[in-house]
């Protein structure tokens, strides 16, 4: 049977490679369609492999292909800018990472998802294939969200569907239906990823001439949206009006007066869905008992607090990509012990999560990125209705409705289709580029004056310099760094005596483990390690009161792992011996843990921190170059539309 697949497989592959070499767009669909949908990973259930490598590396041999015929169309937009300076972010918030292995595998998933989104943009605006992907990103995920309806109400739920059609929760508080999540593992997850497309199926069908297509696209909104409504996704439901409304005021005309019926509209089918009753369960967020209160509803909240004092630790640069899952237990006061985290060990909170792992640094990096695709996408839908072209202005509406959609679903989600926005991008930054191709007399737009033009210039050499002094800082901070990180708990002398229990509670008792922390603080600088009998090569040594509240953590660092465990053990001697000498009620238990490395920085971040550095210099370089001129005036006469010359 594996061979038969295996075969199967090699023939699909082959005759995709000659439909690739014949018509390059062929590669495009199917490497988007596949992977937004999350079909490569329905297959790799399925099957035991992920088409997902074998159709980037056809979609590299369709842009091959298109150079050979002179053909490949290479642009720069605001949009690919932003997601560098996102790249950027990520980068920076390796510097002092608490997980530097899982932080830097995260790191090179990023820059794979970086060419990823080139190649999508690059085979998109080469093909002139705006709208046909669009269209298939819309038609793949509104033809799954409708076999979640017909596996609901004609087929009972029974099976998965071959993993098309998950329903992995049948029962939960406020849910009117059991719980559909496609193709994805997650009900929130695909809720996200419909409402990030809804809005885009919505462009569709007010943009199509013909009534054949109206009704088309009029079905796949309506797949979409009782996607969505499977999924019981109390965010989804919110971001889902959130999103509609936003299409409906952009989109102008009728669509912006329709608003007004908004509140009718929800009177009436928020009591028939069901929706309402789901929406009461988030009331637990204010609640001042959590006894009768959604579980998960109160899980999140315990996660995302962890998330926010991991930010106020590190408000700057953060604890590194990736790095949530490996803190939580330092952060969580039940410690994940006396009650166990039920759901996905993560901040189920897309900023939480980015300001922990990336600080202010990586936020602002993302707002960036948020920025230039919103600008993009809003600057061709004004080029595309100052030329008449309708369609393209709401398939630019569309693509800032799903965004903003997504965003206001991430507050309760953390990142996990980041590939699926990157397509979002990229249509955004090929709508842009489509409407910077049309002629001057139907957008006539000024160059940007001389003062603007010299702002552009020094915002691309200060990221320049930002870049090169990241490149020459991970060039030469590269040394591996040995660490012990020991945990002394705060402990009565007399542990047996029930009499104690008052003293126990140091946790509550605010003063007692800061006292003590900075007793040992002040007892072990490295002179005084150096005299009890400490290898020379330390390097630095503190204390500080725990995560937890109620212990005393010693941290050693040196350039050698003997010389780390040597330093441990005669810290953690002299903070016994300090505490103990006090002749309070007090004392500390614990051994010293063993050096772990730590590598601040990675060497080969040098490589795209210069690329990034060379790319900004020369972009400065060509903008301060730039002509100052307004363009020509056309020569002719222009015909008014409705009126032809004979």
């Amino acid at each position: 049977m594996t061979a038969v697949v295996a075969l199967g497989g090699g023939l699909v592959l082959v005759a995709l490679l000659v439909l690739a070499l014949v018509r390059p767009e062929v590669a495009l669909l199917a490497l988007v369609g596949l992977d937004v949908s999350n079909l490569n990973q329905v297959v790799a259930d399925q099957v035991g492999v992920s088409p997902y490598r074998p159709l980037l590396l056809l979609a590299l041999v369709a842009l091959f292909v298109l150079l050979r015929r002179r053909r490949l169309v290479l642009r720069w937009s605001p949009v690919t800018l932003g997601l560098l300076v996102l790249f950027a972010g990520f980068c920076a918030s390796l510097f002092g990472a608490a997980d530097p292995a899982a932080s830097q595998e995260l790191l090179v998933s990023r820059a794979r998802d970086l060419l990823y989104y080139l190649v999508v943009l690059g085979l998109v605006v080469s093909l002139r294939r705006v709208v046909t992907l669009a269209q298939v990103v819309v038609l793949v995920l509104a033809g799954l969200a409708g076999l979640t309806v017909v596996h609901e109400y004609l087929l009972g739920n029974s099976g998965d569907l071959f993993g098309l059609s998950r329903v992995p929760l049948v029962q939960e508080g406020g849910a009117s239906t059991p719980r559909h999540a496609g193709t994805s593992s997650d009900v929130n997850f695909w809720a996200r990823l419909l409402i990030l497309v809804t809005p885009l199926a919505l462009s569709l069908w007010a943009g199509a001439g013909r009534w054949r297509p109206r009704v088309v696209w009029a079905g796949c909104v309506l797949a979409l949206l009782l996607g969505v409504y499977l999924t019981q996704s109390r965010g989804g439901f919110i971001a889902l009006f959130v999103g509609l409304v936003t299409w409906l005021l952009l989109a102008g005309g009728r669509y912006r007066r329709s608003v007004l019926l908004l509140p009718v509209l929800l009177v009436v089918l928020v009591p028939l869905s069901g929706i309402g009753s789901r929406l009461l369960t988030l009331t637990a967020v204010t609640s001042s008992s959590t006894a009768t209160a959604d579980p998960s509803v109160v899980t999140r909240q315990r996660l995302q607090i962890d998330a926010w004092h991991m930010f106020l630790d590190r408000p700057l640069t953060g604890h590194g990509i990736g790095s949530y899952g490996t803190l939580f237990p330092r952060y969580d006061r039940l410690a994940d012990y006396y009650t166990p985290v039920d759901i996905v060990v993560a901040a189920h909170n897309f900023y939480l999560e980015q300001a922990a792992d990336g600080g202010v640094v990586l936020l602002l990096a993302w707002l960036v990125f948020a920025g230039t695709v919103l600008f993009a996408a809003l600057r061709s839908r004004a080029v595309a209705l100052r030329a008449g072209r309708t369609a393209e202005a709401l398939l630019a509406v569309g693509v800032v409705a799903g965004v903003i959609g997504w965003a206001v679903a991430s507050v309760f989600l953390h990142l996990s289709d980041f590939r699926a926005v990157l397509v979002v991008a990229a249509l955004a930054a090929a709508l842009d580029l489509r409407a910077a191709e049309q002629p001057a007399a139907a957008v006539a737009a000024p160059v940007a004056p001389v003062p603007h033009r010299r702002l552009a210039v020094a915002g691309w050499a200060a990221l320049a310099v930002a870049a090169a002094v990241g490149c020459v800082t991970a060039a030469s901070a590269s040394s591996t760094v040995w660490t012990s990180t020991s945990a002394l708990a705060v402990v009565t002398a007399r542990s047996g005596d029930p009499s104690t229990s008052y003293q126990l509670d140091v946790v509550t008792r605010g003063q007692i483990v800061p006292t003590l922390t900075a007793v040992v603080q002040r007892s072990s600088s490295l002179d005084d390690l150096a005299a009890a009998g400490a290898p020379a090569d330390v390097l630095t040594v503190d204390a500080d009161q725990s995560r937890l509240g109620g212990a005393v953590v010693v941290r050693v660092s040196a350039a050698s792992a003997e010389a780390a465990d040597g330093a441990a053990a005669a810290a953690v001697r002299l903070a016994t011996q300090r505490v103990s000498a006090l002749q309070e009620d007090y004392v500390l238990r614990g051994e010293p843990a063993p050096a772990e490395a730590r590598t601040p920085v990675a060497r080969w971040l040098a490589a795209p921190l210069g690329l990034l550095a060379v790319a900004a210099a020369a972009l400065a370089v060509r903008t301060g170059r730039r002509r100052d001129d307004r363009p020509e005036p056309v020569t002719g006469t222009l015909v008014p539309q409705g009126r032809r010359s004979s």
